[in-house]
């Protein structure tokens, strides 16, 4: 006798029904296992600033070797440090750029209804932690300072829309074509999304933004990437007056804050725990160290589904005031089914989320 394990779907019937508008039958919708991004996307979770690790952190991922190549003619900790600090400067400059070129889409006082959300909750950045780069380079096999300051995110910048429209998007590229214009350099633009219909930006709005580039001399690889956990965004990857890479990411705010969870859930899938959390993120560790290995085969595909779910009802979700404060059960999260452990719910993470971040701050 066969046996089929059923999980349940949650999707709100707003959802379902703007799925069946887009051509998707949201009741015969398959769930594949879900898998990691094919590189790391930029963790905004922690201050803009570049913060040094914990001394703890530090003797560790000193005594670790990049694939047996850390030794006299390796890269060392004191490297990547200097690579982290190195990054600063250059990715400060292209967020004042940034934020200049898009200061007619900042929602402000005087104009609440602009895309982009206001002040450090629109566009913003970061510097990997060196834990963080030394982590990647090991995965990635990167032996020099050159190859490390290559891997694309080890600055990161984000662009957070209040409104996600393809038309507010379209503006945003608009924007980045002025910066273009004025000698920014664009490597590479991926286009996450489910399906076509399900995308932040169109398909001509993309292809003009490469026609733009290529008439300044720049032939950027174009590339729409459907991912089977309905994640939605663009990575723009750009290349700084230095010769460095960074990502910028463009996602409404609802995806970003089921993003900045669901980061978690995938670093643990990235080897079952073997790529550690952020160290101020220790509590968080401790919750999935506990109850992820006890997940039947059931709850796992429970929790695939979920995380699926919760991805498109973010796109879905529509734009509200920049200076609304949000109820995140209500506004963000989807319910979370009962047949998981609800320390690992949504809601729960994030408020656990806030307290690391507010805890950090203090010391």
């Amino acid at each position: 006798m066969n046996i089929q394990l059923l999980t349940p779907k949650f999707l709100r019937n707003d959802i379902i029904t703007r799925s069946n508008q887009n051509g998707v039958n949201a009741n015969t919708a398959s769930y594949p296992n879900l898998r990691p991004l094919e590189k790391d996307t930029v963790s905004f979770g922690a201050k803009t600033r570049f913060i040094l690790d914990s001394a703890d952190e530090m003797q560790s991922i000193a005594k670790t070797k990049i694939l047996g190549q850390w030794d006299n003619n390796g890269v060392s900790f004191q490297d990547i440090r200097d690579i982290a600090q190195s990054f600063e400067q250059p990715l400060g400059k292209f967020i004042r750029e940034l934020k200049a070129a898009m200061k007619d889409l900042i929602a402000t006082d005087a104009k609440p209804n602009n895309p982009i959300m206001p002040g450090v909750r629109g566009i913003k950045g970061r510097v990997k932690k060196p834990a963080s780069i030394a982590e990647k380079a090991n995965s990635r096999k990167l032996f020099t300072i050159e190859e490390i300051e290559k891997m694309g995110d080890v600055g990161g910048a984000r662009i957070v829309m209040r409104s996600a429209t393809q038309d507010d998007i379209a503006l945003v590229f608009e924007a980045l074509g002025s910066m273009v214009k004025k000698g920014a350099k664009i490597k590479e633009v991926e286009n996450y999304r489910l399906n076509p219909k399900d995308s932040y930006v169109s398909q001509k709005t993309l292809e003009d933004f490469e026609t733009l580039c290529q008439k300044h001399g720049q032939y950027p690889e174009v590339k729409n990437k459907p991912l089977p956990n309905s994640y939605t965004a663009i990575h723009v990857t750009v290349e700084l007056s230095d010769g460095k890479l960074i990502e910028l990411q463009i996602m409404g705010r609802d995806m970003e804050q089921v993003k900045e969870v669901e980061d978690f859930f995938y670093k643990w899938r990235c080897g079952e725990g073997n790529k550690k959390f952020d160290s101020k993120y220790k509590p968080i560790q401790a919750v999935f160290e506990r109850f992820m290995p006890t997940l039947d085969d059931f709850q796992k595909e429970t929790l695939t589904r979920y995380i699926k779910d919760s991805y498109e009802h973010a796109l879905a979700m529509p734009a509200t005031s920049a200076k609304r404060r949000p109820n995140y059960e209500k506004d963000y999260f989807l319910p979370f089914p009962y047949s998981l452990p609800q320390e690992l719910s949504y809601v729960n993470l994030h408020r656990m989320m806030e307290e690391c971040n507010v805890a950090t701050k203090k010391k």
